[in-house]
């Protein structure tokens, strides 16, 4: 017997995110979408001006070509999937929590609970979730093509560090950058990793979408000390990714013997008779031109899961 499922929204905009989310409920079975009521949406989501009977004309077009469906007004996000005779419910990684909640309504009416199918987002151009609220925002299409610059609070601690890093972002997408020096006292090793310290460096100001940092780190491999370019970046969402470049094994002999080498902060490069503390990556590659290849290395690492959500989810 062909499964009865449910999913419910608003669908202003109808976007790819939609289309992706309906497409998976046909996947399914047979297919109930509850379409919110412009009563409902008085207090639930004001910002939304479109009609029920413009929304539903949406859905209509895009469901033209398909079979067993239906589209019903719903004044409640719970009483139609808790009340119904379903065995699906469809849901986003965003509704997912409120899918959970329907079960729990279903199971103290004595209910079965319905088989609960969540649908990842689809990214835009920029590689943040098409939403409808972007759209109306002017920021992005239906599509996710993205019609205004991506705005980006960049951390860096050098000027050749801030080219990079806006240089490998600008191959992606049109951006506006701000810019902040990192204070070295930030970069201190207080004993955690240094994810964590880029993640305490690293912010989104009001206004931005992304927050970016790039930063150096070391780590033991045996009896060697590796160093390399890290990078860190969140969005608005609050969702951070990491990306690290290759690791640099610092030359032994280069570090002073019986120092704790375990750290940056206390690597002592001895160059002639003078030993000063430098950027090892920047020594060891030749120049600042050298160490350019590491820092766009990291950050397109910090991209990929961005880039490709669906694959590095479960890690």
């Amino acid at each position: 017997m062909k499964k009865k499922v449910i999913l419910g929204g608003t669908f202003d905009k109808l976007h790819l995110g939609h289309m992706k989310l309906i497409d998976r409920a046909f996947d399914e079975g047979g297919v109930t979408i509850g379409l919110v009521s412009d009563e409902m949406l008085k207090d639930w989501k004001p910002e939304v001006k479109r009609s029920f009977k413009e929304r539903k004309l949406d859905l209509e077009n895009y469901l033209a070509d398909k079979e067993d469906w239906k589209i019903v007004e719903i004044s409640d996000p719970y009483e139609k999937a808790v009340e119904g005779d379903y065995d699906k419910l469809v849901v986003s990684s965003e509704t997912r929590k409120r899918g959970e909640k329907i079960n729990e309504k279903r199971k103290k009416k004595g209910k079965d609970p319905l088989d609960i199918i969540e649908v990842k987002p689809v990214v835009a151009e920029d590689f943040l979730r098409i939403s409808s609220t972007r759209i109306r925002d002017g920021d992005i299409n239906e599509y996710g093509d993205r019609l205004t610059p991506v705005k980006v609070y960049l951390k860096c601690l050098d000027d050749d560090a801030f080219d990079v890093a806006i240089d490998t972002l600008s191959n992606f997408f049109e951006c506006e950058f701000e810019t902040e020096p990192i204070d070295k006292n930030d970069l201190n090793n207080d004993g955690t990793e240094i994810d964590e310290r880029g993640e305490r460096i690293v912010e989104v100001p009001k206004g931005f979408e992304y927050g970016i940092a790039i930063i150096p780190g070391s780590f033991e491999l045996g009896e060697e000390l590796l160093v390399f370019e890290h990078a860190v970046i969140k969005d608005t969402s609050g969702y951070i990714s990491h990306g690290h470049s290759p690791g640099i094994r610092v030359p032994r002999r280069w570090m002073e013997s019986g120092e704790n080498i375990h750290t940056l902060d206390s690597l002592n490069v001895v160059i002639g008779e003078e030993r000063e503390e430098l950027d090892p990556i920047c020594l060891i590659t030749g120049g600042n031109e050298g160490k350019k290849g590491y820092i766009k290395s990291a950050l397109t690492e910090a991209l990929l899961p961005r880039m490709n959500g669906e694959i590095y989810e479960n890690e």
